[in-house]
């Protein structure tokens, strides 16, 4: 399962990012998102294009594109 699968208001821990580069991995953890990570799908905006998620208090959107790659469980 990956962010794009969840629901609305849905809590989940990251467990992968594949596919990401290690530079776009880096990226995801300066603003927040780890591995082992507790996120929640706060919305999908724009026809589901960008998820808007919680991680630690702080939210972030994501594009689809970025999204599906992170896996979930």
């Amino acid at each position: 399962m990956n962010i794009t699968d969840m629901k609305l208001n849905e809590s989940k821990v990251v467990t992968s990012f594949k596919g990401h580069s290690k530079d776009y991995i880096n990226r995801l953890m300066d603003v927040g998102l780890y591995l082992d990570a507790n996120i929640t799908l706060i919305k999908r905006l724009a026809f589901d294009s960008l998820f808007l998620i919680e991680v630690d208090d702080i939210e972030i959107c994501l594009r689809k594109k970025d999204a599906i790659k992170i896996e979930v469980t």
